[in-house]
């Protein structure tokens, strides 16, 4: 039961620092979020190449942690490189395209229902019509 609350409190503290990203991204404050992004990943023990590279169930057992939250932090991962794609335009296709792929994952492994990772899925699709 420990485990499970510090999985959840890790997972909020970083979901606020990607809600930061995103906010900062809305309010033209972007400058500030390639130090949020690197915080996440660093607080992931990940790094974008990492996440661009391996295979998501590699991906979901290095995250684990001894604690089984590795979906859940995959997820946030996800988030995170969704945020980086507008910090990398010259990359956006690929980004969204494996944030795509990682999500299907998600959606696939999960035995969580996450109408968020839906409209997420969904928003991914419409933003990678339009490139």
């Amino acid at each position: 039961m420990l485990r499970r609350d510090f999985i959840m409190v890790q997972i909020e503290e970083l979901a606020k620092v990607v809600l930061q990203i995103v906010t900062n991204r809305n309010t033209n404050a972007a400058r500030h979020n390639p130090g949020l992004i690197q915080t996440v990943y660093t607080s992931l023990k990940l790094d974008y190449q990492t996440l661009m590279t391996e295979q998501p169930d590699t991906l979901v057992q290095r995250l684990n942690q001894d604690d089984d939250g590795g979906l859940l932090r995959l997820e946030i991962g996800v988030k995170t490189l969704i945020e980086e794609s507008y910090l990398r335009p010259d990359e956006e296709s690929a980004i969204l395209q494996r944030a795509l792929i990682l999500l299907e994952y998600l959606q696939t492994h999960d035995n969580t229902f996450s109408l968020e990772r839906v409209n997420m899925l969904n928003e991914l699709k419409g933003r990678m019509q339009h490139l």
